[in-house]
């Protein structure tokens, strides 16, 4: 009987520090997250200067992306990946045009992931919406995924995934 109200006592201690410890490291990856987007948006800033007010719209929307990516679950699925992050750059990006949510499977590296297309500089260019929120100062897919990602294989999706758009 001891031993059995021991393990009880046990767990609960355990469960106590375990919750305790998860919400302390998600304060801190907030606040990494938070900080991550200023320094890569100062290092994009001074890599773009020069272009077209586009690069200053995908530097803003990549902002506020990294502040809500890893507390918005965009479609209900207990996960913060790339589906948030593009869904939450479309919903905020000031230009619907100019913008559009793209699927890339590579069948050949395994790759399969969603992102963003914004029209700049005359053409579609893919943006990767997690760039600021994990730290990488260039944000364009090619730059972020390297020969993972095949443009080739880009399908618009925006449909599909605009129902998770919130107004």
């Amino acid at each position: 009987m001891k031993l059995v109200i021991t393990i009880i006592i046990c767990s609960i201690i355990c469960f106590y520090l375990y919750d305790n410890q998860k919400t302390r490291h998600e304060k801190i990856e907030r606040n990494r997250n938070a900080s991550n987007a200023v320094q890569a948006s100062a290092r994009a800033s001074s890599s773009t200067a020069g272009n077209t007010s586009e690069h200053t719209n995908i530097d803003k929307t990549l902002k506020i992306v990294a502040g809500k990516w890893k507390m918005t679950d965009v479609n209900g699925d207990g996960l913060h990946n790339c589906i948030d992050a593009a869904v939450l750059f479309y919903q905020y990006y000031p230009d619907k045009n100019k913008v559009c949510i793209e699927l890339n499977y590579n069948p050949k590296t395994g790759f399969n992931h969603l992102f963003n297309c914004v029209f700049t500089e005359g053409v579609w260019k893919g943006i990767e919406p997690q760039s600021y929120a994990t730290n990488h100062s260039n944000y364009y897919m090619s730059s972020s995924w390297g020969s993972q990602y095949d443009n080739t294989y880009n399908r618009d999706v925006t449909n599909e995934y605009k129902k998770y758009v919130k107004n």
